[in-house]
């Protein structure tokens, strides 16, 4: 896909600090920027994701989602299983994966059709084996072949 000034770009996260480097490298596009601190999208309410979407025309050539998170509320992702706090982790999830599922659900019908267009979402790390060796290898070891 090849972006230009007639790229019709939406950018939700673009206050934060991948999303405000997108917007500057997308300044040249017609970009709309949505975020919690300046709009109130809120991707852990069904609610506020479905009305930022009545308020957005498109259609879009790309949807560009910048709002993961690696800590909430003080809390990053476990180090080991001893680390695991339920609420931590739903926390996580609703934002980093259940919220980017929101935004396809109520931005992907404003994506073009008589273009190519590109949902495109950025998360944390959570889960990364890289980021997360002992927990991650200690879940994924009972699925390795005998």
């Amino acid at each position: 896909m090849e972006i230009g000034a007639d790229t019709n770009v939406l950018l939700v996260g673009a206050t934060g600090g991948i999303g405000a480097a997108l917007a500057a490298g997308l300044r040249e596009t017609r970009l709309t920027m949505l975020s919690r601190s300046a709009n109130g999208i809120d991707l852990t309410d069904e609610a506020s994701v479905m009305e930022a979407a009545e308020w957005q025309d498109g259609p879009y050539n790309l949807i560009f989602d910048a709002t993961g998170a690696l800590e909430i509320a003080g809390r990053g992702p476990e180090k080991s299983l001893a680390d695991i706090d339920p609420g931590a982790m739903q926390a996580q999830f609703a934002l980093n994966a259940i919220g980017p599922a929101l935004l396809l659900k109520h931005f992907g019908p404003k994506l073009s059709t008589d273009r190519p267009a590109v949902f495109a979402t950025l998360s944390a790390r959570v889960g990364s084996i890289g980021d997360n060796r002992l927990a991650a290898g200690c879940l994924t070891a009972p699925l390795k072949p005998r």
